[in-house]
């Protein structure tokens, strides 16, 4: 059955952005005042994702990061991967007690970014295990890691070698991988007289020829440690969901748009025969949907995360006097040397002070000036931000492959295919097949069906398809009586119009069950 389709086709928008990848290393050292520095700083480097070790963590959460942020934990909360650009999609790998891992598609196959950290008083080898579960998993895939094993070695800037830097340097050896950190380069540590090269940056053999730039930064950290800035050649993969406003009125336009497809999505229901029939005649709903939202309704544009507003002008000087202080301490004679560092750390504990009482004012100061009563500052502190669910590879499955392979497994799980059944062990109900679904029921789910704004990527598509089953109920009995009549749910429509379907365990709360929410709650 041939049938004529509109114009558009998904509603996403791919892109490729070259571009250099900005990492950015360090540990925080459990200090608050460096979570309040971490977002100016990477606003100023343009960092493109975090790799952190020691955050400091109130409540079990990660303190100064702006919610719009993706963060991702290790179990401890003492390694974390962040993701401030809104520019990549993250798939979570793996989440140890010491260890996480999550894959971003880069160039012609995704890149696995590990973030670790061992204590001193702790087994290495614990750690180490764990990553090395993570690089079994991927075999010949690009894999950087960015670790704080506190373990001395010559090969990355200690003048001794300890027990733990010997396990470290075997597990290099074993698993093929490659230092990033240049053996002259400044310490990554310093407190009191002791200094330290511990921030370890590992890479996999394919991944050499990428790694542009390995450099220990003179940013002020308000941490022990220094920033750690990697810069890797990769162009950057990523899919945005057109999401449109639904929520300020042009429904009647919407409408008006969609009623000329009406007919067709009828007669292509009812003249299905087949699982391919009601597949393309499900496309066909779903491609006149998103065409109608076009033409009816504006889109929404994603808003850059700006520089914190209490991070003010005197900051950013003093910080640069900070810089200069240390390269004259740096560079100053040997019996003066001690008395520079010496007023230098003085002057920083200053800076640390008038950082925390910016953070402190910064909000009173914002809410003060805010003209609209119910503006930004008041959803800040009374709307919970919904981020959109990542994807999560699913336990005992292969972790390998880009994110099409992790949602194409995610939905076998969630929606097995027949054929891909095992017929040996499946046993025929002796019930009686299901009653066709009845107008009243049709009508219920349409009814409960989510009115408000949500933030998921599909939210505002969805909508619109509850405006179109209301004004055209017969449209969704049909289709809805059809995918029970053969058994099968339509694939292209398996995520999007699995909103209308709600857990009636939770149907005062109105959770949606979509394929993310199911595999990352589970």
């Amino acid at each position: 059955m041939s049938i004529a389709k509109p114009s558009v086709s998904f509603n996403k928008v791919s892109s490729t952005c070259h571009k250099t990848l900005k990492v950015l290393q360090i540990n925080l050292g459990r200090a608050k005042a460096a979570n309040d520095t971490l977002h100016p700083t990477s606003d100023k480097l343009q960092s493109d994702l975090l790799l952190l070790q020691e955050p400091y963590i109130y409540d079990s959460q990660i303190i100064g990061i702006p919610q719009s942020w993706n963060i991702f934990n290790s179990i401890s909360n003492k390694a974390a991967v962040i993701i401030p650009s809104r520019q990549l999609h993250a798939a979570l790998i793996s989440c140890k007690q010491n260890t996480v891992a999550v894959k971003i598609q880069t160039g012609q196959q995704p890149t696995t970014f590990i973030s670790a950290y061992s204590s001193p008083y702790s087994n290495i080898q614990e750690t180490l295990l764990e990553i090395q579960e993570i690089i079994s998993s991927l075999p010949r895939e690009n894999i950087f890691i960015g670790a704080d094993l506190n373990d001395h070695n010559t090969l990355w800037g200690y003048n001794d070698v300890n027990s733990r830097g010997t396990a470290t340097e075997e597990f290099i050896l074993a698993n093929n991988l490659f230092i990033n950190n240049s053996s002259d380069a400044p310490p990554t540590f310093t407190r009191n007289t002791s200094k330290g090269w511990s921030d370890l940056s590992l890479c996999t053999q394919q991944m050499i020829g990428e790694i542009a730039n390995w450099e220990v930064l003179e940013e002020p950290s308000l941490s022990d440690h220094q920033y750690i800035e990697i810069t890797i050649h990769s162009s950057v993969k990523n899919c945005t969901f057109t999401r449109y406003k639904t929520r300020h009125g042009n429904h009647n336009i919407f409408l008006k748009n969609l009623k000329p497809y009406v007919n067709s999505l009828l007669r292509a229901f009812r003249n299905s025969q087949n699982e391919k029939d009601i597949n393309e005649a499900t496309n066909l709903l779903r491609n006149c949907v998103i065409e109608a939202c076009n033409k009816s309704y504006r889109t929404k544009n994603q808003n850059i995360s700006p520089t914190p507003n209490w991070y003010t002008q005197d900051l950013e000087i003093e910080k640069n006097r900070l810089k200069a202080l240390r390269r004259r301490a740096q560079r100053a004679p040997q019996d003066q040397r001690n008395a520079r560092f010496q007023f230098h750390k003085e002057e920083l504990k200053k800076y640390m002070r008038k950082v925390k009482t910016a953070k402190n004012s910064g909000w009173k100061s914002f809410c003060t000036i805010a003209s609209n009563p119910y503006g930004t500052h008041y959803k800040a502190a009374f709307r919970k931000a919904t981020k959109p669910a990542e994807l999560i590879a699913l336990n005992n499955h292969d972790p390998s492959g880009n994110h099409l392979k992790i949602v194409q497994d995610i939905l076998e799980k969630i929606l097995p295919h027949p054929a891909n059944s095992n017929s040996s062990t499946y046993i025929p109900p002796c019930t009686a097949n299901d009653c066709p679904f009845t107008t009243g029921e049709v009508a219920t789910v349409i009814y409960i069906s989510p009115k408000e704004k949500h933030q998921d990527q599909m939210a505002s598509t969805t909508s619109s398809y509850s405006k179109f089953s209301r004004n055209s109920p017969s449209s969704s009995w049909n289709f809805l009586t059809l995918a029970l009549n053969w058994l099968n749910f339509p694939i292209s429509l398996r995520l999007e119009i699995s909103f209308f379907f709600i857990n009636t365990a939770n149907l005062k709360q109105k959770r949606l069950l979509t394929g993310p929410f199911l595999c990352s709650r589970q």
